[in-house]
């Protein structure tokens, strides 16, 4: 590994364990945005020194780039929406720490925040071997901090799902937001991409609704995208399943918004479906809030 490499990389692996600890201990907290812009700035750097290729999309209407490393061995980072990448947004990364995102126009906050998660996702792809855990728990730790700052609250990753005499049991999840007592309580998956998991999602919605009451949990998935890509033939596709979706949503359990950075073609034609699924940019998030903690 290049010395310089060797230097990005180890800066990025201490933020990101900043991060960590620090959302495990207080996701709402304003340090959580500043490690969050300190990543992307770290990342935004190195990958301005690499390669921008133009993939094949096969996905109608959108244009994918990778970002690929100089030099013998380099490595090609996952597929990017080359119309929600922000190459210029360091000026703007300061709405992410401060809590102003809600300030922003939607379609430039959704390009900004689509360009804070995929800068460090992208520059993990290419600083590390099949490395696709630190890029999901990256993921979630954003997540987590945007909606707790918005929410006021931090989030539990586990709720009781059964208390019989001396029997319980708790169901593990990314987050649980509970605003308070008569208050909404939200569940809230995260995923990169949700591929043939997505089912757990209902499930756990289900699990929740039978023991607590249909209603009482509203579910939120959070995805970033459904891209996959294929190094040797550079294609890009989208991997959707919409009949199965519907079938979950009608027959498992309702969830109540799903939210996506890059929203699939065929998720997004959900919200004309029947029953029709909020299928939305994440960026809405953020203008609904207030609402969503009222219970609207």
């Amino acid at each position: 590994m290049p010395a310089r490499t060797a230097v990005v990389t180890k800066k990025l692996s201490e933020i990101y364990e900043l991060l960590k600890d620090q959302a495990a201990h207080d996701a709402k907290a304003a340090e959580v945005g500043n490690l969050l812009i300190r990543l992307a700035q770290t990342s935004l750097d190195f990958l301005s020194r690499c390669t921008q290729d133009s993939l094949i999309s096969r996905v109608p209407g959108k244009a994918y780039f990778s970002f690929v490393t100089h030099g013998r061995g380099g490595k090609m980072s996952r597929a990017v929406n080359r119309e929600l990448f922000d190459h210029n947004c360091l000026n703007k990364l300061r709405h992410v720490a401060d809590g102003t995102l809600a300030r922003m126009p939607p379609v430039e906050r959704g390009r900004l925040l689509y360009t804070v998660a995929m800068s460090y996702c992208c520059a993990a792809d290419l600083l590390k071997t099949r490395d696709q855990k630190t890029p999901a728990t990256f993921f979630e730790c954003m997540i987590g901090h945007l909606i707790a700052r918005a929410f006021g609250v931090n989030p539990r990753t586990q709720v009781e799902v059964l208390r019989l005499e001396e029997e319980s049991s708790t169901l593990p999840t990314d987050f649980i937001f509970d605003l308070g007592s008569a208050k909404p309580k939200f569940h809230v998956p995260v995923k990169t991409s949700t591929r043939e998991r997505v089912i757990q999602v209902f499930a756990h919605q289900r699990v929740l609704d039978g023991v607590h009451g249909f209603g009482k949990f509203k579910g939120i998935l959070v995805c970033l995208a459904e891209t996959k890509l294929d190094h040797k033939s550079r294609e890009v596709i989208e991997i959707c399943v919409p009949k199965q979706w519907n079938l979950y949503q009608r027959f498992i359990a309702p969830m109540r918004r799903f939210y996506y950075f890059d929203i699939p073609k065929k998720y997004g034609e959900l919200v004309e479906g029947e029953p029709p699924m909020s299928v939305v940019n994440f960026s809405k998030f953020f203008d609904e809030a207030a609402d969503l903690a009222v219970g609207r």
